[in-house]
């Protein structure tokens, strides 16, 4: 290498390291001039994240709070204290126990008051099991009419009811009505049996 390369690598290395302090001045600059405004947001990230994660904890230990509160009740139902714990963890967890116990009893004030609630799902399970203690035709007529979750089953029990009032016309109908293949593979070919043994 003669001199004049050398000059040149050394130029070069010169105007690299250049290059590198200025960026680390521009980079101290910003900082020194954004400072406060930086460490807010890491400040803001960080309490974010741990109360986020002190959420989901707090959520996590309150659901399995309740699970065992109604593993407990279902034990235990006569438990009030359990009862009472179990609105305040879970409320929806608590309107599923008590819909479960009014069903398997068929209480039908219970099943009213379910009936009425918030929750769309146990409003129209405990809708359905309403109209089937009731047994009235007119009760699971308008359940079909006006609730989705067990319709098929509801159109079952009302065919059930016109085939024992011996109007079986009306009640394939409803037995037409039902949408799922497998009721209608399996209880619609029973009911449709039943028809013919109730015309014989």
């Amino acid at each position: 290498m003669s001199t004049k390369e050398n000059i040149e690598y050394i130029k070069q290395e010169l105007s690299s390291d250049e290059k590198l302090l200025e960026s680390l001045l521009k980079a101290e600059r910003f900082l020194k001039k954004y400072k406060k405004p930086l460490l807010a947001v890491v400040i803001i990230a960080i309490v974010g994240i741990v109360g986020y994660s002190g959420y989901e904890w707090k959520k996590e230990y309150d659901l399995s709070e309740a699970n065992k509160i109604y593993e407990h009740l279902l034990a235990n139902p006569n438990d009030l204290q359990s009862l009472v714990k179990l609105k305040e963890k879970s409320p929806k967890l608590w309107a599923l126990y008590l819909y479960s116990q009014a069903a398997k009893q068929k209480d039908i004030k219970a099943l009213q008051a379910l009936s009425k609630i918030d929750d769309p799902i146990i409003s129209d399970l405990a809708s359905y099991h309403l109209a089937a203690a009731k047994a009235k035709r007119e009760d699971i007529h308008n359940y079909t009419l006006s609730h989705e979750i067990l319709k098929d089953f509801a159109l079952l029990d009302e065919a059930y009811l016109l085939f024992k009032e011996g109007k079986i016309s009306q009640a394939k109908q409803r037995l037409a009505q039902v949408q799922d293949e497998k009721v209608k593979g399996l209880y619609v070919k029973l009911f449709n049996h039943y028809g013919i043994k109730v015309n014989k």
